[in-house]
């Protein structure tokens, strides 16, 4: 039932390929609630397993790029909280999350004031590289 799912699951009104959903269907055969998403050229699947919220990327050609989830904000290693609140000040934490590659941690954090949305990545406990930027409104 999850490949039937996952294979008709879309976003943007682009179907996700067989092929790609069959084999997130082997990597993660105790996912639920999925839905997918087509990012510049790349699949986004979120899911839920086990009770706890993922995300697991891959490439066009269907493979694995590495596994997400959300995390909260004191959970971050100490340098990269104090990185953003001193040079993000009057920005707050919309969106954040741990992924791991080849089991090295990086991180996604996505600030957000009354006229931005800026996203920050960060390898390890490295410092933050500018992502991208959207101006609101």
């Amino acid at each position: 039932m999850l490949t039937f799912s996952a294979a008709y699951a879309k976003s943007n009104n682009t179907p996700v390929p067989s092929y790609i959903s069959s084999i997130f269907s082997s990597d993660f055969n105790y996912a639920n609630s999925v839905t997918w998403e087509e990012i510049n050229g790349y699949y986004k699947v979120n899911f839920i397993e086990h009770g706890i919220s993922f995300h697991a990327f891959y490439t066009s050609d269907g493979e694995f790029m590495g596994i997400g989830t959300y995390l909260r904000s004191d959970r971050l290693p100490a340098s990269l909280l104090t990185a953003v609140k001193e040079k993000y000040k009057g920005y707050w934490i919309s969106d954040l999350f741990e992924f791991k590659v080849n089991n090295i941690p990086g991180y996604f954090i996505t600030l957000e004031n009354a006229d931005h949305k800026v996203m920050l990545k960060a390898e390890e406990d490295k410092t933050w590289t500018f992502y991208s930027e959207v101006k609101k409104g």
